[in-house]
């Protein structure tokens, strides 16, 4: 009986031993230096800043299907992209000004673009504007507001009187053109529109239709009556100036998606899970999370109880905490969100809260379906030229993915104990085998 039970014993560590090291040794290990290096890519100056309806736009989203591709990844529903129509910034002829003038039509004042004044990018359902004090319905130290038979129209001061900084594209936005100016230049504008002057202003951008794509990759899983475990990252940025001036957006949000895009070389190398995973690249988020929005449109049917890891924004090189972001009716007490910050706590990780509709888990909240955005919230750079890859940190990423890892593998794999405590599995099987020899030779010595 006791042969019996050593033989049954040795064959269960030798097989936990097999599956555990083949694990091992088969399991692709997430490289945060491959994140960087596809961070670098992807906010290169080849791509200008990947507005959507460019053809830079358009170039990120073949490359992120070839890459999809490469980890094994199937079409969604035989679909690789998901194509929308969006309306889209586009650059005109023309150079931009801002001049005022007397009644006799003499210049006054000619304001230098950059310097002086510089588009937001809100909107631009209408790019000339002339105005007097007649036409003037608000005035503050920090903006001039303006309605003329075109519209309204908004001149303002940027936060901390940097130019530099650039919005999102919203074309269903309040003003119908956004233009920001310096204090400076308000002051001289105020005291210049109080003399009954005119101001002419004009920016060389149009706001046509286009149409763009989102990208995605299915693996299918053993339980395929389940919605998928969405994993997401949007891919578009806010583009250049009328200077030529690139937004790279590394940190936003190149280094979401390259963490996605490594995330599914992991993941794809655990094997087949239990229930499908569908990773999305979303497109136009800087223009209001269309491409989250369009998605949940067409396919809500079936995923309707899915969860949804979104990364926005990954890796700063700031001491900042980990943000975990629900939407701004989520508290810490909703269930999905409370289930990552135990994993947080569990892996000793620094980490907050940040409960506002400012990614694409926006799209999904308001369909009720749970959702989180993984986040570093550094702001410091976001949206100027500064947002490069070389102020990203490994380290970052990495934490990152201690807690993301951990909680979407228990999501997907969650009846396979081997995949989710492989390493403990291995250990456990050395100890057994060890423990058995040892008997086994002094059982040897007392015959």
């Amino acid at each position: 009986m006791k042969k019996l039970f050593s033989s049954i014993f040795l064959i269960f560590c030798l097989l936990l031993l097999f599956y555990s090291s083949h694990m091992y040794y088969t399991l692709y290990r997430f490289n945060p230096t491959n994140v960087v290096q596809n961070i670098k890519y992807i906010s290169s100056d080849q791509f200008k800043g990947r507005l959507p309806g460019t053809l830079e736009n358009q170039e990120i989203a073949t490359y992120i299907n070839s890459e999809l591709k490469k980890s094994g990844l199937k079409p969604y529903k035989c679909n690789e992209f998901q194509n929308f129509k969006v309306k889209y910034p586009k650059t005109i002829k023309g150079s931009p000004y801002l001049k005022v003038s007397g009644k006799d039509g003499i210049l006054i004042k000619d304001f230098v673009y950059s310097k002086d004044f510089k588009e937001d990018m809100v909107n631009f359902r209408t790019n000339h504007l002339t105005f007097n004090k007649s036409n003037v319905t608000a005035i503050t130290k920090d903006y001039i507001k303006v309605s003329t038979a075109d519209g309204p129209f908004i001149l303002f001061v940027p936060p901390n009187n940097d130019l530099s900084f650039r919005s999102s594209f919203i074309s269903g936005s309040k003003y119908n053109m956004y233009i920001m100016v310096t204090n400076q230049s308000l002051t001289r504008l105020k005291d210049l529109i109080g003399k009954d002057n005119t101001v002419d202003c004009f920016v060389p951008y149009e706001a046509p239709e286009t149409t763009v794509s989102n990208v995605m990759g299915y693996l299918e899983g053993t339980d395929t009556s389940s919605p998928p475990i969405i994993i997401s990252a949007h891919f578009d940025h806010i583009g250049t100036d009328l200077n030529g001036t690139i937004y790279n957006g590394a940190l936003d949000n190149a280094s979401g998606l390259s963490f996605m895009l490594e995330m599914s070389n992991y993941l794809t190398s655990l094997g087949k899970p239990n229930r499908s995973i569908l990773f999305i690249g979303f497109n136009a988020e800087e223009f209001g999370c269309l491409g989250s929005s369009q998605f949940i449109t067409k396919y809500k049917a079936y995923i309707k109880n899915s969860k949804v890891f979104n990364f926005d924004m990954i890796g700063s090189n700031n001491p900042i905490p980990l943000c975990i972001m629900g939407s701004k009716n989520d508290t810490t007490k909703t269930p999905f969100i409370k289930s990552i910050s135990k994993i947080c706590e569990s892996e000793k990780i620094f980490f907050n809260y940040l409960f506002e509709d400012a990614s694409d888990h926006e799209s999904f909240r308001k369909q009720n379906i749970d959702a989180i955005t993984f986040c570093d919230n550094d702001m410091t750079r976001i949206h100027t030229p500064k947002d490069t890859y070389d102020h990203i940190s490994l380290s970052a990423i990495e934490r990152c993915y201690n807690v993301a890892s951990n909680a979407i593998v228990k999501c997907v794999f969650k009846d396979d104990l081997i995949i989710l405590y492989y390493k403990e599995c291995f250990l456990i099987s050395i100890i057994g085998i060890l423990i058995f020899s040892l008997l086994y030779n002094r059982s040897t010595k007392n015959t």
